[in-house]
């Protein structure tokens, strides 16, 4: 028997989402570590219809991950009743490149319009700017780029993904943003401490990413750089919790984030049925024992050098099918 997902609310939107969404960095390019590579794009379109029919109704893309939107539009997922498809604009704010307020909001206005003719939309639920720092969101320069494109209708709901505390701490004391995308898994746990208390105080919805930490809490670990042997360190140890309690590592990463009532929907990145499976199966097992939880918590690493994937070695690569090297976009 098949069982669906549950849902939960994601914030002050109101929308309904399914608690473990899909993240298609891995069907728009070559993302992750060790070996990988890109399905060809007819095993994309069955893969997503897959994906919905096991009641996943939350899909997560982005302008910048090569060719997701463009298979995703292909696929016609995105016009499915209950699908809820959000994307992201502004990836120049996350590459940390200048840009005047005018230039943002063409960039931004770009985005968005070339995502709904990729998806084959007239409109997004929801769209999230991907980066930014706290003195962008303070000087209104992204909200009011966002603002224009909720009048002329092309967004109805607005959301911001971010590192480290002080932006999403701008973003929900700006009033603006109704969702917050943030990094959270047992290896990354500093948005606890405050921003997730913020969030729901203000009844703002969460996004989940990372909840693998981009495959370091699978058994992908083992192409992890030396030069994060205190992450492995800690992904090892977890990996020992999970095999005492009778599950794999990712179940219980899966599990650990879905713990956090404040989360709306936690992201599964992936382009494999079966990974998608193990994730329901994770989320049907329920919230892991306040016990289980506060061993996890003496895992947390705060150091963003280790558990950010932007800084993490130039040098770490994704070995395809060919033998090619890939460097890793980094997120």
């Amino acid at each position: 028997m098949t069982h669906f997902p549950k849902e939960r609310t994601l914030g002050r939107t109101g929308l309904k989402v399914s608690e473990v969404g899909l993240g298609t960095t891995t069907i728009g390019y070559i993302y992750g570590i060790g070996p990988r590579e890109l399905p060809p794009e007819d095993e994309v379109i069955t893969f997503l219809h897959q994906v919905v029919e096991l009641g996943v109704t939350f899909i997560d893309t982005g302008s910048f991950y090569g060719v997701a939107e463009e298979r995703i539009g292909k696929s016609g997922v995105a016009k499915l009743p209950n699908v809820i498809v959000t994307t992201k604009c502004g990836h120049v704010l996350d590459k940390g490149e200048a840009i005047s307020d005018a230039d943002l909001t063409k960039e931004m206005k770009k985005n968005v319009e070339d995502s709904l003719q990729k998806l084959g939309l007239d409109h997004l639920e929801l769209v999230q700017v991907h980066g930014g720092t706290a003195e962008r969101i303070k000087d209104g320069s992204i909200i009011g780029a966002m603002q224009k494109l909720k009048d002329v209708g092309l967004v109805r709901y607005v959301g911001i993904s971010t590192r480290g505390e002080e932006a999403p701490l701008a973003a929900i004391e700006s009033g603006f943003f109704d969702v917050l995308q943030l990094a959270h898994s047992i290896l990354d746990q500093r948005m606890e401490r405050n921003v997730f208390v913020e969030a729901a105080k203000h009844n703002i919805g969460i996004i989940n990413r990372s909840a693998l930490l981009k495959g370091a809490l699978t058994p992908a670990a083992q192409y992890l750089s030396p030069v994060l042997a205190p992450l492995k360190k800690n992904s090892d140890a977890a990996k020992e919790i999970a095999k005492r309690l009778g599950m794999d590592l990712p179940t219980l990463a899966l599990r650990f984030a879905l713990s956090s009532p404040e989360v709306g929907s936690v992201l599964v990145g992936t382009n494999k049925l079966k990974h998608m499976q193990v994730a329901l199966a994770a989320a049907e097992q329920g919230s892991l024992s306040q016990d289980i939880l506060d061993e996890l918590h003496a895992l947390a690493i705060d150091d963003p050098l280790q558990v950010d994937p932007k800084n993490w070695p130039a040098d770490m690569v994704a070995d395809t099918k060919d033998g090619k090297k890939v460097p890793h976009p980094n997120r």
